[in-house]
């Protein structure tokens, strides 16, 4: 079991997941992302709640893991669902879902600070890719908070680790992503850009 987190493959994993995106920017869609998918399935904590024939507060306080969102793995077909509290902002409910889908991708067998703080960065990566920052050149948390439609403390988080982020990620990623931004940005398919 490590005892520190690994930033570098956290982020590197979160711009791999990036480079199958093909939705919006700069906002990135989660739900879009985790739809295209194929062993990820997502169920509310109103789902849950309405199944097990309780309320939505006892799911959430008694019965679930967490009050924001949870994972359930099935490691032999590595299918997995997330569930989520429906009741939350919509910034927070975003945040949860990048957060569990880093502990998917990260393959963490166990909840804890590592694997949390791993999964932080993963979410981070995801809902504020660095080529955005700095194509836009944002340097403020207001800035962050606005072009991403994250929190506050979100954005003060990510503006925080943003020159680890960029000092983390390969080449070969920034490239990636960056190009995917910029065709959806100008209307240009990579094909156009790259000739193939």
């Amino acid at each position: 079991m490590r005892t520190e987190p690994d930033y570098k493959y956290a982020t590197n994993v979160a711009y791999d997941e990036l480079s199958y995106y093909n939705g919006s920017f700069p906002q990135i869609n989660i739900f879009e992302l985790l739809s295209e998918s194929g062993d990820i399935v997502l169920k509310t904590y109103s789902q849950a709640a309405k199944y097990l024939k309780c309320s939505h507060n006892e799911f959430t306080y008694n019965i679930a893991q967490s009050e924001f969102g949870f994972t359930v793995s099935d490691l032999k077909s590595r299918n997995h669902i997330i569930y989520f509290n429906d009741l939350k902002d919509e910034k927070t409910i975003r945040f949860t879902l990048a957060h569990e889908l880093g502990h998917i991708r990260l393959e963490h067998k166990e909840d804890n600070e590592v694997a949390d703080k791993e999964a932080n960065c993963f979410a981070r990566n995801i809902l504020c890719p660095i080529q955005l920052v700095k194509g836009y050149n944002l340097s403020t948390v207001e800035d962050y908070a606005e072009c991403f439609g994250i929190s506050i403390p979100m954005a003060e988080a990510s503006l925080a680790h943003s020159k680890s982020d960029f000092y983390y990620i390969t080449n070969r990623n920034y490239r990636i992503v960056d190009a995917k931004v910029y065709s959806y940005m100008t209307g240009y398919a990579l094909s156009e850009l790259y000739g193939y």
